[in-house]
């Protein structure tokens, strides 16, 4: 008994500070095999051309292979999640100022094809 009470509480203080580690995430976005994902379970992309802070450079047909993560309009900063806004008053959730977006041909709860892509990483 005393044996599986410590490794329930060891188990517990791992799990709790692997929690702790990845920080607040916003509403929409999960932590899934070890890489960020959306509600729906499709991985999340930072894009290399994003240099500038608070600025995304996908748009039009970039848009459409890589949809943006869309931040809810009253969207407040979450940790290390920020913020951006898009033409149109759409707004778009980035993680350590890199811009977050999805890829099109990824499925849901699947592993994530777009790092094959050059200039398109995981986010992690």
């Amino acid at each position: 008994m005393r044996i599986a009470l410590t490794a329930a509480f060891a188990l517990a203080l791992t799990a709790g500070g692997l929690a702790f580690a990845q920080g607040p995430l916003p509403a929409g976005v999960k932590m899934a095999n070890g890489a960020m994902a959306d509600k729906d379970g499709k991985a999340l992309y930072t894009y290399d051309m994003d240099t500038m802070k608070g600025m995304s450079h996908c748009e039009g047909r970039c848009a459409q292979a890589w949809p943006p993560l869309v931040a809810p309009a009253d969207a407040k900063a979450v940790g290390e999640f920020t913020v951006i806004n898009r033409g149109g008053g759409v707004k778009q959730w980035a993680y350590k100022d890199k811009p977050l977006y999805t890829f099109a041909r990824d499925e849901a709860g699947k592993a994530g094809t777009g790092e094959s892509v050059p200039n398109w990483k995981l986010a992690k």
